[in-house]
């Protein structure tokens, strides 16, 4: 009777793993969905003023500071193309034309943001 229980014990777990696996794999192929798209049209690069920056605060014209933690430096990108496919909504405009570092570097964004947004990046702040 013993063996028995192993046995179904054993079966049940297999199951279980089985479904979780099924379910993490699911769960990836949605992410990878959500992830942005390339920018859509022609980034001019550059070093840009704080007071330049700022006038780029639309959902038609986005753009937003960001330090970057490796180098300290800040950089500015032009996210206009990813508001539509940004997960936390409308809430990427809240620093809109400005400094969004302690928004971008929150809990809520996963590691992979950190690769997305390079792909925005426009150039640097000329007066930190």
């Amino acid at each position: 009777m013993v063996g028995l229980e192993m046995l179904i014990t054993a079966a049940l777990a297999a199951l279980a793993l089985a479904f979780i696996l099924s379910r993490r794999k699911s769960y990836k192929q949605h992410v990878q969905q959500l992830q942005p798209q390339k920018p859509k049209r022609q980034l001019v690069i550059g070093t840009w003023t704080r007071e330049e920056v700022s006038k780029h605060k639309s959902a038609d014209d986005l753009w937003l500071i960001i330090k970057d933690k490796n180098s300290g430096q800040l950089k500015v990108y032009d996210v206009t193309d990813s508001i539509e496919e940004h997960p936390g909504g409308m809430a990427i405009m809240y620093n809109a034309g400005g400094d969004a570092t302690s928004g971008f570097h929150g809990p809520q964004h996963p590691p992979t943001v950190h690769e997305l947004i390079k792909d925005y990046c426009i150039g640097t702040v000329e007066d930190p």
